[in-house]
């Protein structure tokens, strides 16, 4: 990696936030025929986030992830905590609102290194404990919505693979 678009090349994640997770699983599952989604109720990832650079002390939300072929589908409500980042951006009774875009890299620190020489910075960044580091930046003002950076860790990557699995043995 080497420029600001290099962190670009491996989309894995398309993401939406809702008001009702059951409702958005819903409509993923009876309107756009996913597999069941793998629903995970007040998370905060077991780790660390830190948004606009202040350690959350409260970072709780529920997701559902699921899988069309290689491609993730991310559902998160914000529960409660440091989430303004996912409520500002729900639209009041839609099963669900587009809100960014993950793209997989191979080092968080030359990401972040990467992001800098930008002259950007993480609107957020944390760790999920054994599974991944990821990082929003805060591209709302051009693009209307955020890129998420996942460095994952193997742990990470056996989910993701699972629900990848998962959604081509329905097929």
């Amino acid at each position: 990696m080497r420029t600001f678009s290099d962190l670009f090349r491996d989309v894995m994640q398309i993401a939406y936030v809702t008001e009702d997770l059951n409702t958005a699983c819903d409509y993923f599952e009876q309107t756009l025929g996913t597999v069941p989604a793998r629903k995970t109720f007040k998370s905060s990832l077991g780790g660390i986030v830190v948004v606009d650079g202040e350690t959350a002390e409260e970072w709780v939300m529920d997701v559902a992830l699921v899988n069309a072929g290689p491609t993730n589908f991310e559902l998160i409500q914000p529960v409660s905590g440091a989430v303004d980042l996912y409520r500002s951006a729900i639209r009041p009774g839609a099963p669900a609102t587009f809100h960014h875009v993950g793209y997989r890299i191979p080092d968080f620190d030359e990401a972040t290194e990467i992001i800098a020489a930008a002259g950007r910075t993480w609107k957020q960044y944390g760790e999920m404990k054994g599974g991944l580091r990821f990082g929003y930046v805060d591209m709302t003002a051009e693009l209307g919505h955020y890129v998420e950076l996942m460095d994952l860790q193997p742990g990470g990557e056996k989910m993701f693979q699972r629900l990848e699995d998962q959604s081509n043995a329905d097929r």
